[in-house]
């Protein structure tokens, strides 16, 4: 028995998973290979298991049965992994930092960027993006992974394909390979440039913004932040900034209004910033489950890709929109109020994140049955943001009532709840044109999807019971 990985009780799974392959001397293609050989699926495959020791993806319960006969883990100390790397996703862990501006929230990294489709892939402009804005730093190939959101297989070839047309340069330190922007080429400066005013905003926003004390975290939202996150859609015209500051701390507005000035001058776009207020209680409701808020951080403020617009309390005010939508719903028995256990959002979110997973895998066999799964998710979604709250749909009531209450709640971007539910009834009638489900329609919903539950996670850790 692996007794070293035993003791290591609080690890995320996806070090877990790492700590116990290499001790047993295996390489993450031979760990796939003994998957594939024990759980009859040929399809497992190296990327997966990469994506799980990156805190990418969360194995499910049944691969979890067979990692733990293949790396000799307990099941129990991986199913407590599983909860760890949950944890520190809702505490938002997962997140863009300043030096990493390019890991994504969606986990479709490799298809045509929206922000900028002249680009052969996403991985490509990650690459890009880290080399370009950092000349005089080298990288792995592992960092260019961790930048660019791809598997170490696609970094490899797009690195090589740059370094052929001469834009990388490579060197090798011992068994190590290193990769760099190259020098002297004057067709650099353009592609520099054009790499800075699309995928260099996270880190431009990051280094301005970041020198302003009491900013306590930084999120770019918006249309910019939905074409970051491959959501098709206009050019955007400006960068949305949100500023959220420490608590009992006031940024100061010249050093902001300064800080936007030479982002602005930056990036040759306009970049307008909202300040708001760290309204978060000091723990969850004691009737309400065990969950924290998370300790402010010190040091430089993460920079947060959010896709959809989250509705958060300015300064000075108290955020309560859809309230009169709540009670209306609840005077005419369509919304029951509860509390205890019970009412807690991240069962509901943890479903929710395993449909989307299910939906991933079995997309190319069945793009209905996937897509039935991304409706589900979507409704789990929802339903967990009325749980946090303390709020359920009334048995045999209207089957709108829980998208009514998101939207009216939290803002338009939760309308995919909405549509996704009447899409689902559509399928109902197998007759009926709209039932024609395809690849690109389950492609198109999950990262959509992915990126409403990251929101919604945030949100959950602001709510209260309804009152």
């Amino acid at each position: 028995m692996n007794h070293e990985v035993q003791e290591n009780v609080d690890l995320p799974i996806g070090q877990l998973i790492r700590s116990a392959r290499q001790q047993l001397h295996l390489s993450q293609y031979a760990l796939a290979d003994r998957l594939a050989a024990v759980s009859g699926r040929p399809t497992m495959g190296r990327d997966r298991v990469a994506r799980w020791e990156r805190g990418r993806q969360i194995p499910r319960r049944e691969w979890r049965q067979w990692l733990s006969a293949v790396l000799q883990v307990p099941p129990e100390r991986l199913d407590a992994g599983a909860v760890a790397a949950r944890q520190q996703n809702r505490l938002g862990h997962a997140v863009v930092t300043t030096q990493s501006p390019q890991r994504q929230t969606t986990r479709r990294q490799q298809g045509t960027p929206a922000l900028l489709p002249v680009f052969r892939s996403r991985v490509q402009a990650g690459i890009l993006a880290a080399t370009l804005l950092n000349p005089h730093r080298a990288f792995s190939l592992t960092e260019l992974a961790d930048h660019a959101g791809g598997s170490l297989a696609s970094v490899s070839k797009e690195a090589k394909l740059l370094e052929d047309a001469g834009i990388l340069v490579t060197r090798h330190d011992g068994a190590i390979r290193l990769m760099r922007a190259a020098s002297g080429k004057a067709s650099l400066g353009p592609l520099t440039e054009l790499i800075r005013v699309t995928y260099g905003v996270p880190q431009i926003i990051g280094e301005e913004f970041g020198r302003v004390a009491a900013v306590g975290r930084i999120s770019l939202v918006g249309c910019w932040a939905e074409r970051f996150a491959g959501v098709v859609g206009p050019e955007p015209e400006s960068i949305q900034v949100r500023l959220t500051q420490r608590p009992n701390a006031t940024p100061d507005l010249d050093a902001l209004n300064a800080a936007a000035a030479r982002a602005q001058h930056r990036l040759h776009r306009p970049v307008r910033f909202t300040l708001v207020a760290a309204n978060r209680p000091a723990g969850r409701r004691a009737a309400g489950g065990t969950g924290r808020v998370p300790p402010q951080r010190n040091g430089p403020p993460i920079v947060r890709i959010a896709p959809f617009d989250e509705p958060t309390a300015p300064v000075g005010e108290s955020w309560r929109p859809g309230g009169d939508v709540v009670s209306r719903l609840v005077a005419s028995g369509q919304l029951e109020l509860f509390s205890g256990p019970e009412a807690d959002a991240r069962p509901y979110f943890d479903v929710a994140t395993n449909h989307l997973a299910a939906a991933e895998d079995v997309a190319t066999r069945s793009a209905g049955s996937a897509f039935v799964l991304v409706c589900h998710a979507a409704n789990m979604i929802a339903l967990g943001l009325l749980a946090a709250q303390g709020l359920r749909p009334v048995a045999g009531g209207t089957t709108d009532v829980t998208s009514q209450c998101v939207v009216a709640q939290f803002g338009a971007q939760f309308g995919h709840v909405e549509l996704l539910r009447q899409r689902q009834l559509a399928l109902n009638f197998p007759a009926g044109r709209d039932n024609r489900i395809t690849t690109q329609d389950v492609e198109a919903a999950i990262p959509a999807l992915e990126a409403l539950l990251e929101t919604a996670k945030d949100l959950a850790l602001e709510l209260d019971l309804f009152a």
